[in-house]
């Protein structure tokens, strides 16, 4: 199953396609692999368990000329005088070293990176948001008194995602992650998402929330013609970066 780890899910009529046996070879096979706590079963195929998360360096190497495409129109979003999240997150990273010059503006992360390479940009004010420090992402996660939320409310939060599913729902591979991205969306005003369109139709099993709570979507032309009409008809805007 070594598809599974290199790609972090598998569906189970592709692994048989492609390996020439029955989807029910396939099937016991991931439970074999599900009762070691190597991957957890969703509909249609297996994903990665929560442990252990795709490194943040392996991450960074994916889909580099999409991530600065996106990070750099959302970087244009930004305004003066605001308060804003930065979610953690390659693409995210991205837009904070797009970040345009500006004057009063108040960032909240959970991206360790993130804080660090703004801490001493001019006009820029950095607070690292609480919580417990999960090494292979660079960020933190927690409720949201152990964030110092609580209270907080920004003018946009910039949001990544570790997929979305057939639902356009934003999902992530673990659900403290997932919980501490919810708390990002409601301390805010106004969300934009970035993603990737590699990120669209994945596995992963813990729910964020569902694209139509986002007022902006940004992200790369290759996403295929159906899924930009479908973000479009959930009433967000779409940026193509």
């Amino acid at each position: 199953m070594t598809a599974v780890f290199e790609k972090g899910t598998a569906r189970t009529r592709d692994l048989a396609d492609s390996l020439g046996v029955s989807e029910v070879t396939i099937r016991t096979d991931f439970e074999v692999l599900e009762r070691q706590g190597r991957v957890a079963r969703v509909h249609g195929g297996v994903t990665m368990s929560e442990t252990p998360l795709m490194g943040y360096d392996a991450r960074a190497d994916q889909n580099v000329d999409a991530k600065q495409r996106i990070g750099a129109a959302a970087a244009a979003l930004v305004a003066d005088g605001t308060t804003i999240i930065l979610d953690s997150g390659t693409t995210i990273f991205a837009l904070a070293r797009h970040l345009p010059s500006v004057s009063d503006l108040v960032v909240l992360t959970t991206g360790v990176n993130i804080a660090l390479a703004l801490m001493d940009v001019s006009g820029v004010h950095v607070r690292l948001l609480g919580g417990r420090l999960v090494p292979h992402i660079a960020a933190t996660v927690g409720t949201p008194r152990q964030q110092g939320l609580e209270g907080e409310i920004a003018h946009v939060a910039f949001l990544g995602a570790g997929g979305m599913d057939a639902d356009h729902d934003v999902v992530e591979g673990s659900l403290d992650i997932a919980e501490s991205k919810r708390s990002l969306v409601n301390a805010s005003r106004r969300r934009i998402l970035l993603a990737d369109s590699t990120k669209w139709f994945t596995l992963d099993r813990h729910k964020v929330v569902n694209v139509s709570q986002f007022d902006t979507v940004v992200t790369d032309a290759q996403m295929p013609a159906s899924t930009q009409a479908a973000i479009r008809d959930s009433g967000a805007e779409l940026i193509l970066a």
